[in-house]
């Protein structure tokens, strides 16, 4: 019966200390600590340094399209962007400065000169002219990460979207905020 008490209170203490080694920050910044002996390694993601972004498809342009930014805001300053292709075809990413008034996913779509338009539009792809960076040359292929940094990006809102030809309007867009 001794046993059983001695080994209850050892995990319990065990336990104790395990938990009292956790502890949480309220700081806005990228931090990664470790205790020794095996602690537990805990990481808190910095607002605005690293964005994450996934862009994919299921069946190329017959099916449905993604872009998801985790997170989708950053502080002002030097943003840097991983982006993976986890779909089946190419793709890319284009930051866009979005003029007042102007939301995400309602930019003009113009005629982007690649094949195939939509037939009853024309048109294609949004205007590039605010874009302040993107993944560059050649588009990422299937399963392909690669990262890019807009230096000193100024507050705003701004539109992530796929750019290649169809890809804007089968839904490779999202909302970007700095601030």
């Amino acid at each position: 019966m001794a046993r059983i008490k001695l080994g209850s209170v050892v995990v319990a203490v065990a336990l104790i200390a395990a938990l009292s080694g956790c502890s949480s920050s309220s700081k806005n910044s990228s931090s990664t600590s470790s205790s020794a002996g095996g602690g537990v390694s805990v990481t808190t993601p910095a607002l605005g340094n690293t964005v994450n972004i996934v862009v994919s498809d299921t069946t190329g342009l017959t099916g449905p399209m993604t872009l998801v930014a985790t997170p989708n805001a950053a502080k002002a300053g030097d943003v840097t962007f991983i982006v993976k292709n986890t779909g089946t075809i190419e793709h890319e990413v284009i930051v866009l400065l979005l003029p007042a008034g102007t939301t995400y996913n309602k930019l003009p779509v113009v005629d982007g000169g690649d094949p195939p338009a939509p037939v009853a539009t024309g048109a294609d792809k949004v205007d590039e002219a605010s874009s302040v960076g993107e993944t560059g040359e050649p588009n990422l292929q299937p399963g392909q990460t690669r990262t890019f940094t807009v230096k000193a990006m100024a507050a705003g809102n701004y539109a992530l979207v796929c750019n290649i030809a169809q890809h804007y309007t089968m839904g490779m867009e999202a909302p970007f905020t700095v601030s």
